[in-house]
């Protein structure tokens, strides 16, 4: 069915949009305010043009944003982006997404954002290339991440590799870490809400909620890979090397950074004192020989220059570093790169069109349990005190095989409640439920949705 679409940033992800839903036949109207980058998208691409900051009225008017099905705000300002989602909601558009730059957005404020803004989808590039990152050094086979209770639990999507427990053990026997449960498999197009006698298949992909201090400790039970990660070193001391530091801090042997902004080498040396930071370049080959670099288990080059990451990584790569990792913003260039197969290529603006791409092909379900045809949901409910379930403990509640309490917010305290835990009224539960229990969670859990602020 052939739709309508308005991109604001004609960027590489705006461009690359616009590019991919033309091609699928859809009509495309793009935003942006600068006069060469219009030029380039009118001469490259069949779609139209409107000249203008969209966060005017005036422009989106220009842009008819008022019949589109879909607003994407994807400039290079969070706060336009922000802005234009709100106008061109409250003008008629069915849906917005806005990329947003700083992962915290997204993993503890996203329902502010959400609600405030009125935005549909909210992603940031930080925090998929971060994942992407991780995904590479520690071996995680994530597929996706959904970010739930103010960022405290994590429900991911996870691809079981042969030989995992989970495809050599019924769920009863697998130990799973504290504050961790298994909630579903996916088997083809089949959702599976299993058992404790049920076993995952190899190829099967798992969806794991959990508490977010203990992610480092399901990954590396589901995916079979070795917990001995070595030393990392990251070129670049930027804000998405900011956002891998943190999440690496305490699950690789030791941490290695290189900044060559003397100021940035001390605050980040001053901020993460169990790293090693040192202030210089990344492509000095003597520095490199010097700290010993070639002998790391992965390289990360994370600056704001692509020639400056790929030169890094090839130095790395030469020294006998056996994993590297290149941060890569232009398209053309992480294909080509790509291509040769040299070095591991993240690509920011890459991953974000993938993301919108295949929110827009599942029927806008952005939910990363919604991706398989509807057939089940994750929900964050505040108990009222009209709810059945308030006063009563899980055993008690004896919720059917397919609503899955799979863990509780109460005040700052996480947990994945068992038989005898007893839920409270203005506890913020996290349910998964499965298509066809849906009404029954109604009746349940009858309480409000949490607040935009978070609060319960």
């Amino acid at each position: 069915m052939k739709q309508r679409f308005a991109v604001m940033g004609a960027g590489e992800v705006g461009f690359h949009l616009a590019r991919t839903l033309s091609h699928e036949g859809h009509s495309v109207v793009v935003i942006e305010n600068d006069s060469e980058a219009g030029q380039r998208v009118e001469e490259e691409l069949d779609v139209q043009v409107v000249p203008g900051n969209g966060s005017h009225v005036p422009v989106l008017e220009s842009a008819k944003v008022k019949s589109c099905d879909l607003f994407m705000a994807v400039s290079s300002s969070d706060e336009s982006n922000l802005a234009a989602s709100v106008l061109a909601k409250r003008m008629g558009a069915q849906r917005s997404v806005v990329r947003v730059g700083v992962a915290e957005d997204v993993t503890t404020h996203r329902r502010v954002y959400e609600d405030v803004f009125s935005v549909d989808l909210l992603l940031s590039t930080q925090l998929l290339s971060t994942t992407r990152i991780l995904n590479h050094i520690l071996g995680h086979n994530t597929l996706a991440v959904e970010y739930l209770a103010r960022g405290k639990v994590q429900l991911r999507k996870v691809h079981l590799a042969k030989g995992t427990v989970l495809t050599r053990r019924a769920l009863r026997d697998v130990e799973m870490p504290a504050g961790s449960l298994v909630v579903a498999f996916y088997r083809d197009e089949e959702l599976i809400i299993p058992s404790g006698d049920d076993r995952a298949q190899f190829g099967d992909d798992a969806l794991i909620v959990c508490k977010t201090e203990v992610i480092d400790r399901v990954e590396r039970l589901v995916s079979a890979r070795p917990s001995d990660h070595g030393t990392t070193v990251l070129a670049g001391g930027g804000q998405t090397a900011h956002a891998v530091l943190q999440a690496l801090s305490n699950q690789v042997d030791k941490l290695v950074m290189i900044e060559r902004d003397r100021e940035r080498a001390e605050y980040l040396a001053a901020t993460f004192p169990k790293v090693q930071v040192l202030n210089g370049d990344a492509t000095d080959p003597s520095l490199l020989r010097s700290e010993r670099i070639g002998d790391a288990r992965s390289f990360v080059a994370l600056t704001g220059n692509d020639e400056r990451n790929l030169m890094a990584c090839l130095l790395a790569e030469e020294l006998g570093v056996g994993k590297v990792i290149a941060l890569v913003q232009r398209t053309e260039t992480s294909h080509l790169w790509r291509k040769l197969g040299l070095v591991r290529i993240v690509s920011p603006r890459r991953i974000a069109v993938e993301r919108i791409q295949n929110y827009v092909r599942s029927g806008y379900n952005a939910n990363i349990v919604s991706l398989r045809r509807g057939q089940a949901q994750i929900l964050e409910r505040t108990l009222a005190p009209a709810s059945p379930a308030a006063g009563c403990t899980l055993a008690e509640i004896k919720p059917p095989r397919g609503i899955i309490v799979g863990a509780v917010l109460r005040g700052d305290r996480v947990f994945v409640p068992r038989g005898p835990d007893r839920l409270e009224v203005g506890d913020t539960v996290i349910l998964f439920v499965a298509e066809e229990h849906v009404s029954t969670v109604h009746l349940l859990f009858p309480g409000r949705e949490p607040t935009a602020s978070g609060a319960p």
